[in-house]
């Protein structure tokens, strides 16, 4: 029984990217640890904005975002004496813990009528992106640059049919049960992802000797690492400038909601249709993310590399947000952030990730975490000054901010060509030498000897 699911298995993975039949049972593994966690963080969007946008407005969510990269710079240097300890799997399940046991927190004052809009959507924004951002690490560890390209998108289908899934029972559960219940269901299964799907750290070991050895500066910890290695500070640089067009995308879509329902529904019905409406949003973007995930990433790999394909979504945003400034109708920009999101999610997500395979350990785990965490909040942090500066100094319109992220998204384009210079470099000194060095710049053609 055992062998005819891996058999029946492997078939299925083979439609999406080349697999042998030793890959399969661990590429499994983690897609279905990526499954659990995306399906437990979609059960809990939909409550999150059902709480900021009832209790608050979109201002008090664009604000509440930039506070989550605050919280972060205090979180990295304690995540990077954490990485001295343990490593690998143990990391993983820590960290885990922590979030069940805050999560379960959240609930009990939740049902016992306290408000916890804005500490909950902190909390939610520093899951989200440290969670995930452990597992790739993990993940990035294990595979070697050739046979991540391959596989990273299975297993990156994985975490999109749990955000399809999630988003889709989440849109059904909250009207039934409310948003509490399904705060205490995702801890249920965020547990589930730790104990119930067993993955070998094989690096583990490694990492934990190599963190040893490096001089973290005092309490600097990833920080340094990144501020240290030109590699890490573009794509710090490149993580910013994505999350910070698509906040602002955030922002104008969140205003348009509000004032959508408040033309047509009264202030006690508010709650209810704007957390429908956000399901049936992350739906269709989940959707589009996991077809996107299963029967494009490994094809766009093959025909312009992991290089090129980070360059689709700063051209979609330019695109995109050119149409908003001159349409800023409800539906355009509803379809628009369905277009972002799912390119996004799919990918620009896996090509991220793909862009460490080559680097060292220390990189993987604590320069990633870093990015992924701190740099990608910062790039909120930015956006709720812009929201601000622009709501209250300038007192612009939506269509005055959609013309912002078209600026935006030149430059991230342009750092992106960067950042693809940079990873065909490594990879291949990385295939001639097994080793790269990360210290030095690299230089453009027109500089080099």
């Amino acid at each position: 029984m055992k062998n005819t699911i891996k058999l029946l298995a492997g078939r299925v993975m083979s439609l999406s990217a080349t697999i042998h039949s030793d890959e399969i049972g661990p590429t499994l593994k983690l897609a279905l640890r990526i499954f659990l966690i995306l399906f437990a963080y979609y059960l809990l969007k939909p409550a999150r904005e059902a709480f900021i946008l009832t209790d608050g407005s979109a201002e008090l969510r664009s604000y509440s975002v930039a506070l989550q990269a605050l919280v972060l710079f205090i979180v990295i240097p304690l995540y990077s004496t954490l990485y001295k300890r343990v490593a690998g799997e143990k990391l993983y399940n820590r960290i885990t813990l922590f979030f069940v046991v805050t999560l379960l927190g959240f609930w009990l004052l939740g049902v016992n009528g306290m408000a916890i809009s804005v500490p909950f959507f902190i909390w939610l924004g520093i899951f989200s992106v440290t969670q995930v951002a452990q597992f790739w690490a993990l993940v990035t560890d294990l595979h070697h640059p050739k046979s991540g390209k391959r596989l990273f998108a299975i297993i990156g289908f994985g975490g999109s049919l749990g955000a399809v899934l999630g988003s889709s029972f989440a849109s059904e559960l909250f009207v039934y049960f409310g948003p509490y219940n399904l705060l205490l269901l995702a801890a249920v299964i965020l547990l589930l992802s730790s104990i119930a799907v067993r993955v070998k750290a094989t690096n583990s070991s490694a990492a934990t000797q190599a963190a040893k050895a490096v001089d973290w500066h005092a309490m600097l910890g990833g920080l340094h690492l990144v501020i240290k290695l030109p590699y890490l500070r573009i794509l710090a640089i490149f993580v910013v400038l994505l999350n910070c067009v698509n906040s602002i995308g955030e922002y104008i879509l969140a205003s348009m909601v509000v004032d959508h329902f408040a033309a047509i529904t009264t202030s006690s019905e508010r709650g209810i249709l704007i957390g429908e409406f956000y399901s049936d949003f992350f739906f269709w973007v989940n959707l589009a993310s996991l077809l996107l995930q299963f029967f494009i990433v490994s094809r766009i790999y093959r025909l312009i590399g992991v290089s090129g394909a980070i360059l689709l979504l700063p051209l979609i945003t330019t695109i995109g947000y050119t149409l908003i400034a001159f349409f800023p109708i409800f539906a355009v920009v509803r379809m628009i952030k369905i277009i972002e999101n799912s390119t996004d999610y799919s990918i620009t997500a896996t090509s991220r990730h793909a862009l460490f395979l080559p680097v060292c350990t220390d990189s993987k785990y604590l320069g990633k975490t870093t990015i992924d965490t701190f740099f990608w909040r910062l790039g909120d942090l930015i956006q709720a000054g812009i929201v601000f500066a622009g709501t209250t100094l300038f007192k612009l319109e939506l269509g005055a901010f959609a013309m912002l992220n078209v600026l935006l998204s030149l430059l991230w384009l342009w750092v992106g060509i960067r950042i693809g210079r940079y990873y065909k470099h490594y990879t291949r000194q990385s295939a001639l030498t097994g080793t790269i060095d990360m210290s030095k710049p690299v230089l453009s053609k027109k500089q080099s000897p």
